[in-house]
């Protein structure tokens, strides 16, 4: 009878303990799940506030940009130069070739297999434009101006127009420009033109000069000389004229320096120190 007592009791302690287990484990479940719960809780609440930081971050940056857009289109116009009255002690004028539907000499190279892309000349030209624009302004005593600041359509016939209504507060005018080759892709390398009637007082082969120097102590290019050429956008305007043909957009090789920004930044300082120092030995304020 005692066994049987003993036996019964084993049996209850047995089902008590596996209660308690089972009652365990729904409770570290239950555990489990809320700190889940919670994590994720957590974590839905710090990328909130990440998305908000980075909104607020997103429109400041957006509003920093704007201004500076704002101050470049002040900066780079002719209008505002007439207005301020040229306070600074010397004008750059850099005018980027081309624009809008004039599209300027073109290259393509392959992407992704069997596709290709095009580059214009006219986003070449403004992009380098706007570096060496960047470059002089920072100058104290220069002010900058471009006869485009966007993908617009300015003939050359208004570009000489602007130039001039400044004459002669406008101390040197560089125009950009890419070379190409038609029929053929071997050409290449850098040269700068001047205007071709070149009289006693005209400074724009000591400009070509400098500029074309310049730029090859800075890039490793092919340099091809100063030349005289009969170019509306030299022959017309009235101030130190030159155009730079930065290099071949129909040579494969150097079109993909030319689209590189690092190199268009080496190439851009070498035009703006062209300028400057022609500014220090030929300019005459």
């Amino acid at each position: 009878m005692s066994t049987k007592k003993t036996t019964n009791n084993t049996r209850r302690t047995t089902r008590r303990k596996l209660k308690k287990k089972k009652l365990n484990k729904k409770r570290l479940v239950f555990l489990i799940c809320i700190i889940c719960i919670f994590i994720f809780g957590i974590n839905r609440a710090t990328l909130g506030i990440s998305k908000v930081a980075q909104n607020i971050d997103n429109i400041k940056k957006q509003e920093v940009e704007k201004q500076k857009a704002i101050e470049a289109q002040k900066q780079y116009n002719l209008e505002n130069e007439k207005k301020d009255a040229l306070n600074k002690k010397y004008t750059i004028a850099i005018d980027p070739g081309h624009g809008g539907k004039d599209k300027g000499n073109l290259g393509t190279y392959a992407v992704d297999g069997d596709s290709k892309k095009t580059v214009y000349e006219k986003d070449l030209d403004l992009q380098i434009g706007k570096k060496v624009a960047g470059i002089l302004s920072k100058q104290n005593d220069i002010q900058v101006v471009l006869t485009r600041s966007d993908d617009e359509s300015v003939s050359v016939d208004d570009r000489v127009k602007m130039i001039n209504s400044q004459s002669p507060y406008v101390d040197a005018l560089v125009s950009i420009h890419m070379n190409a080759q038609l029929g053929d892709d071997s050409a290449y390398g850098t040269e700068t033109y001047y205007r071709m009637e070149n009289n006693s007082g005209d400074k724009s082969l000591e400009l070509a000069k400098y500029v074309q120097k310049s730029i090859a102590s800075y890039i490793p290019i092919r340099d091809r000389g100063v030349k005289q050429q009969v170019l509306e956008v030299l022959r017309d305007t009235r101030v130190p004229a030159v155009l730079v043909e930065c290099g071949f957009i129909s040579n494969p090789k150097e079109q993909q320096k030319l689209i590189d920004e690092k190199y268009q930044d080496k190439l851009a300082e070498g035009i703006a120190q062209g300028v400057l120092s022609f500014l220090d030995q030929h300019a005459n304020r």
